[in-house]
This record gives structure tokens, sequence and C-alpha cells, in this order.
């Protein structure tokens, strides 16, 4: 036991074994004498007059010598493999039997680690039954109870300094540095050559063992990736069918690995069983302690863990290392990847990429909730790998009215955001300010030291609006009421015909549909086509349906043509079946002042290109119309105050401050507090009117703050909110040249520069 006290000898069905009593129980006991006529040996003298061999320490007290030995983190040692350097060269293991020889390796471990690395010493429990022991065999009579072991482990003990000396347990396969002893006068053997353990490796990295190989992975990958590596290796994820391979591989990963913990091909399924990737059956388990626990019901991967060898379930989301596994036997040829069998979805869900959705946008539930609906429909939250998967659920977005979970979160580890359903995170599209991370404090006395006082952002929803927000990512508490999206695999049995993005971008049922014309035409040609069948050049008039374009554009790999054409809308860039331009795509530095057209790349931007050019193009038939504008309402400007002069040019009241010089934020402040904001210019003649007005005031400002801002993704905006559907670029603006990121108007041309935020300049109020 670990108590102080007196040793008795039991009796009973323990007879004979020995047991620590508290010293006041009274019990029967022995007494011991020599026999009469005995004589008593000369005890020999404690210390011998030898010496030590040259870099060994130790005391006039003890007779036995020490010495440290230090290595490389590839040269250190098991327990077993220093407790054999140590013989081979006429030693043991170090045992501390007294305070003076705890004292010699004390200052040994000060002179050969400073940086408090353990040292094994030949304190082991390898017989739980037998208790404590030195590997010399003698028994443990020196602070043991400074050591703390546990019986249902076999341990082996190391020494120490951090700060102060002590004797620690660890466990015996780890590897460190370890100390020697050897009795006064003993002659040294030569110390062993080499590493105790080699490797037999393949051309190609493989570690060899019996007839398998493996491949230890210096780098981390969520399974999905880690599992692909091995695929195309003619591997899988190791499988561990007992105890000797399991030591083999952790051997391993503690003289060679850099990682803490090594994905395996061990997984469970809903129903928390485990199966081997590999298809073999589950015989051996190595669990550490507590687990697997399916923390939040999202733990479907296993690990081995380097610190002790045992299995560990996590995230498949989550990266780490991972283990190879393949027959030494393997065809080294390319095997083609076999497609996914299609097929086809339950009624009320939605086949995509085959894989099926399901909108629940009325109704409102936790996260968990949402996450416990999906899968008791064979599914989970959707998870969104790739910008036509998000484009595809953007879209459909139009038929709810709510934001909606999806499966990210961070419910495992803060800040460290994976997928439900275990797939690797290969895409995000946060929204601005997300992800949150600093969560506001709730309770200020609840637990500061542990953060439970603050609010948890741990869930993830897709944006509902506004517009150029809608589809972004926003985490959240996981408790807000919000609507939810399942996806699950499709089922072959119900496959139908081949799905594509076209299927629900030309239904017939809606008011509105596309037609996608796939020869090459100029844009002129192109509007006329559509005039031709009845219809126009399409408007993107909001998020859904420009995500429903970008699919198009995706599928036929081809940029499209679209209705804008400033040459047709008076220098401005409007869509030419009269609708206003209140959404817009621009890509960076776009549109371009000098170029006329427009058209959706690829990439789902908006992007301005020669009329000239030869483009897919997309018509648009639509049964609603465009509203007419209102007419403008009378209305007059804020009287004149002091040196503030408020001016009225169609429709609006504009403020010209020439004198007071500020930054751009300062002017964007001073506007605000006029119930303004820096200015919009929308077509020509507010650019004239904005011209003559500064002219006179040039002496005063060279150049004046506008609204001109650029956002996320490069695009330039209005701080205002209004359309990007006019432009007045100097030639070479927008620069791209870092920092330039506010716009202002030049006194002397009228036209639009960028220059870095911090500069005073004059600034107009709209």
């Amino acid at each position: 036991g670990k108590e102080a006290g007196c040793v008795a000898l039991r009796t009973g069905n323990a007879a004979g074994l020995w047991d620590v009593q508290n010293c006041e129980v009274k019990a029967r006991f022995l007494c011991k004498k020599l026999a009469e006529k005995v004589t008593v040996p000369v005890a020999s003298e404690t210390t011998s007059d030898s010496k030590c061999p040259l870099g060994w320490d130790t005391s006039n007290s003890t007779n036995s010598c020490f010495r440290g030995f230090v290595r490389e983190e590839d040269q250190k040692k098991t327990w077993f493999e220093a407790r054999d350097f140590c013989r081979e060269i006429g030693g043991e293991l170090a045992s501390i039997r007294n305070e003076e020889e705890q004292t010699v390796i004390k200052n040994l471990i000060k002179k050969k680690s400073p940086s408090f690395q353990p040292f094994w010493i030949g304190l082991q429990c390898l017989d739980p039954d037998g208790g404590l022991s030195w590997s010399d065999g003698s028994p443990v009579n020196y602070k043991a109870d400074n050591y703390f072991y546990d019986t249902a482990f076999q341990d082996c003990g190391a020494i120490r300094e951090n700060p102060s000396l002590s004797w620690i347990k660890e466990h015996c396969e780890y590897s460190h540095n370890w100390i020697c002893e050897i009795k006064k006068g003993t002659s040294l053997k030569p110390e062993p050559l080499g590493s105790s353990t080699t490797y037999e490796v393949t051309e190609d990295g493989w570690i060899v063992n019996g007839d398998k190989q493996y491949f230890f992975s210096p780098e981390k990958a969520s399974m999905e990736k880690a599992r692909t590596f091995c695929k195309n290796n003619h591997g899988n994820l190791a499988t561990i069918g007992n105890n000797s391979e399991r030591k083999f591989l952790w051997k391993y990963i503690l003289k060679k690995g850099k990682l803490n913990s090594y994905l395996i091909g061990l997984f469970q399924n809903a129903d928390q069983q485990f199966s081997w990737m590999s298809g073999s059956p589950v015989h051996y388990a190595a669990w550490a302690p507590g687990e697997p626990n399916f923390a939040g019901t999202q733990e479907n991967c296993v690990v081995l863990n380097r610190k002790d060898g045992l299995w560990n379930d996590v995230s498949c989301g989550f990266s780490n290392g991972y283990i190879c596994e393949r027959h030494r036997s393997f065809i080294n040829a390319t095997h083609p990847s076999l497609p996914s069998t299609p097929g086809g979805c339950p009624a009320d869900w939605i086949l995509f990429k085959n894989k099926c959705y399901k909108f629940f946008g009325t109704g409102y539930d936790w996260w968990n909730t949402g996450l416990r609906v999906c899968r008791s429909l064979g599914g989970d939250l959707a998870s969104i790998p790739n910008e036509q998967v998000q484009a595809f659920l953007t879209y459909h977005l139009k038929d709810v009215s709510n934001d909606v979970w999806i499966g990210f979160n961070d419910l495992l580890s803060e800040l460290n955001f994976v997928w439900s359903d275990g797939s690797a995170v290969s895409y995000t599209n946060w929204a601005k300010d997300s992800p949150k991370l600093i969560e506001p404090i709730i309770y200020a006395s609840l637990h500061p030291e542990d953060g439970q006082n603050r609010q948890q952002f741990d869930c993830v929803s897709l944006k509902r609006g506004p517009a150029d927000e809608t589809g972004k990512w926003n985490n959240e508490a996981c408790y807000n009421y919000r609507g939810y999206i399942c996806q699950k695999d499709s089922v072959p049995e119900l496959f139908k015909s081949p799905a594509t993005v076209l299927d629900f971008a030309f239904d017939p049922s809606s008011s509105v549909s596309y037609s996608v014309t796939r020869s090459k035409m100029n844009w002129e040609e192109a509007h006329q086509n559509c005039n031709n069948n009845a219809s126009e050049l399409v408007s993107i008039l909001d998020p859904y349906s420009q995500a429903l374009l970008f699919l198009i554009a995706k599928e036929y790999g081809e940029p499209l043509w679209i209705g804008l054409n400033s040459n047709m809308t008076n220098g401005k860039y409007q869509w030419i079946d009269s609708w206003r331009l209140v959404y817009s795509k621009w890509a960076s530095g776009e549109p371009k002042q000098t170029l006329a057209c427009v058209y959706l790349d690829t990439d789902g931007t908006w992007k301005t290109a020669s009329c000239e050019e030869k483009f897919f193009s997309v018509c648009k038939n639509s049964d609603v119309t465009a509203p007419t504008e209102p007419p403008q309402l009378p209305g007059t400007c804020p009287e004149s105050r002091g040196h503030k002069s408020w001016i009225p040019f169609s429709g609006h009241c504009y403020y010209f401050e020439a004198s007071k010089k500020r930054s751009w934020s300062q002017a964007h402040d001073e506007c605000a507090r006029l119930g303004a904001d820096l200015v919009s210019v929308r077509d020509y003649s507010e650019t004239n009117f904005l011209s003559e007005t500064i002219k006179i005031l040039h002496g005063k400002s060279l150049n004046f703050w506008v609204g001109l801002k650029k956002a996320d993704r490069e695009q330039w905006v209005w701080t205002d909110k209004s359309a990007m559907d006019f432009v007045y670029w100097e030639v070479g603006e927008p620069s791209n040249k870092r920092l330039k990121d506010c716009g202002e108007l030049c006194a002397l041309t009228g036209f639009w520069n960028t220059n870095l935020c911090s500069f005073k300049k004059g600034y107009i109020c709209k």
C-alpha cells in the first residue's frame, strides 16, 4: 500500500503474505534471536577504496559509481533498452539506496541536462503482485513513498529535476536518457554500438514488419484525405489485430514519430459499432481509460496515441497523423478510382452531386435537435465541401424564412471547426466578422477562470440575408432557434435519370426560366438571339439567381454573357430588361470604365470585356416585369448653419468640406453626424455637378474623400450601399497596391483615385 505503517504476516487464505497495518493495531508477533554458540560474522566496511572510471560520479559513503547518458532524440532508449545497455557495460540501471546516492544523482543530472528531461533509473513495477523493486532485484527501501504507481499498469521509474528532484512513473516503452550504476573497482566493458532497433525500409519509404508494410505520415490530415493517400499507394488505414502489432506501431512512433496521435483504420457508425476499414473483424482493442466516449456524438474515427500507445476516438474531420498499411506483395500499378454509383432521392429530398438534401426552413430548432432529426432520417446535418455545393444550398435559401443550421461546429475543440458527419474541411465561406473570436461575457461572476461565463458560439448557420451576406457562414449559440438542412447519400435503387443543375434551373412551373446558348456570340448577337426567342439576356437580381447562374457556368465550364452593357444605358451599368441594379457580384478591380459589356465568369464573379468577345450566353424569360421608377419627390435641404452649407441637386443634398481636412474614417463619421454619408456617384450628370462645384474649392483641397471603400474579396463598394453601376476611375485605377483601400475624387479632373485611408483630405457628404 501507499500509506505508512507496520508490516504484519497474514494468516488464513492469504497466509504468508505481508500486509501494512496501522501500528496501533494489536496483533500477535514473532521474535528472532541468534542460537547459542553461534559466532556473529564481522561486517565488512561499507565503502571501498576502489575508484570510479573516468567520467563517473560517486561519494565517499557509497560503493557505487553513477553516470548519466544523454542522447539525441532518435537515440534515446526505452527502459528495457537502457537496462540492457547498462548490463552490457558491466553495470545496472541506477538504484538509489540512501540520501547520499540521491545527492550524487541530483548533481550529475544538473550537470548533464539543464532542460528537465527525465532519466531512466532501475525502479520498476513489472510484476504488480511483487510491487516495487530495483532492476537488480533488490527491494525499494528509500523514498518509495515519493514514487506514485498504479498496480493496474506495468510502469517503470525515472528521475527528473523539475524544479526539485522527483521520481516519476513513465510507460516503459517511452524513450529517455538514462543513468547507469557500477560497483567501484569494476572494469568497464565497451559500449554497444548503434541503435538497438533497426527497420527494413522499402524504396518508397514504407516500414516492413513481417508480411505487412506501414507508412507513418510526417504531416497531419483528416481521415478522408489520409485514407485517399493510403488507397493511392495500394493500402488502407492500418488495421491492428493484436497486441504485438500495436506495440510495433507504437514503438516506431515513439522512436521516429513527430506527432502526438495517428489515425488508424477503425471507425464507428451512428450505432457506435466498430469496424475496420479493411473489412477485418474487430477481435482486439486497446482503448485509453475512459475511451471511447463518442463525445458530442461526433467522434467516429480512432487514433493511436504516441504518449501511451492506446486508442482514443476523435472527430474524423480533425487533422491527425496517420498510419497506412499494405501487404508486402501489393501490385505497383495505378488503380482507377471507381465512380460512385448514381442514385436518386426519396420524395421531398433534392438530388445534387449524388447527395440528397432536405430543407427544414419553416420550423425552428436548436442545432442538436436538427442533428438528431437528420440522423434519425439516415443522414446528418449538411456539410459543404466546395463552392458548388455552397451555391446549390444558397439558391434554395429562397425557399426558407430564416437562417439554417449546417453541420459545422467547434463543440469538441474551441475554434477547431469540423463537420458533424466527419468529412474533411476543404472549403469555408465565413460571413464578415466570423468566426467570432471573442465571445461575450454573460455571467461576470460565473467561473471566469475556465471560460464558462462566456456565451459559446459553437454552431454554424447559413445566413438568409442581407443580400451581400446570403449563404455566408455565421457561428452562434447552438441553442438559437433556426431551420436546418439535412444531407444523406443518394440511393441507387431510386435512380431515375441523370440529374444536373439544369433540372431546377429550367423548372417550367417557375415564373422565371433560363436557357443557355452554347454557340459563342458577341454581346449584341447574344442580345438579339434572346430577343428572337421572346426573352432577354439575363438580369441577376438577388443572391439566389446569382448562385444558380454560377452553377450553370460551372456546368458548362464557360463564361456567360449577361444583360449589362453600359453603352446601351447612358454609361451606367443597368439591366437592359429595365430592372434596377441593386445586387452585384463584381470581381476585384471591376467594372472597368473602358469596357462596356459584362459576363459571368466560371468563378461566379462579374467581369467587363470588349463587346466583340465571343462567349456562351444565358437568356431569361420572366412573367414579372420591372417596376417603373417612382417620380422624384420635392424636398428641401437642411438650413445652412455657420460654415455648413448644403447644396441641392437631383433629389439629394450635398455638403462640401475643403478647409477642415480629415482621414477617410473621420470624414465618414462627420457625415454620419450630419445624418448623411460620404458621397456616392451614380451617373455622368452627378459627376459633372460634383466636378463643377469642387473646382471652386481646388485651391483649398486637391482631392476629396468619397464613399468608395475596398471591401471583402477586393471589391469596391459605396458605403451608402448604392449599387456599383457606374465608374469613373482615373487611368490605372483602381490600384491594387496594399493599403490603398479608400476612394477620393480629384478636384481638377473629377476622376476617382485610390489612396491610403489615413491621409487627411477634404470630403463630400450626401
